[in-house]
């Protein structure tokens, strides 16, 4: 790994010197277009968004949902949501590492997994307190 990062940073200053010297002399340039001009062209595929892209929708903070509507209203507001952002609360909540939910595609269901999920994470300790 290390010289990998040791031969790119090499790499990038003979780029740096070859754009530098191509700008100041013209028969350089030419002659390295001459050169470059074999090399095939690459094709840059159409990606379809990843994860991340997709993940970057604003989330609503469920914490904050819940404390402000209580158990009932909180179930019933998580149905009103798409199940896109109801997926990525339980990635980004990492409330199913099992990944059991990927193939559902009711809204109650994983609404109702999301809510159960919740109230039993902030439950848990209660029995120890007074």
């Amino acid at each position: 790994m290390r010289k990998e990062k040791v031969l790119i940073s090499i790499l990038h200053k003979l780029v740096g010197l070859l754009a530098e010297e191509s700008a100041q002399n013209p028969e350089f340039a030419k002659r390295l277009d001459l050169i470059i001009s074999d090399l095939p062209e690459m094709r840059v595929t159409q990606k379809s968004p990843s994860i991340k892209k997709q993940s970057q929708v604003q989330l609503p903070d469920i914490h904050t949902e819940w404390k402000s509507r209580g158990e009932t209203n909180f179930r019933l507001w998580m149905c009103e949501q798409p199940i896109p952002v109801l997926r990525a609360i339980i990635r980004n909540q990492d409330l199913d590492p099992a990944r059991r939910t990927s193939k559902w595609k009711d809204v109650e269901k994983l609404a109702n997994f999301i809510t159960d999920n919740l109230r039993s994470r902030l439950s848990r300790g209660s029995a120890f307190m007074s």
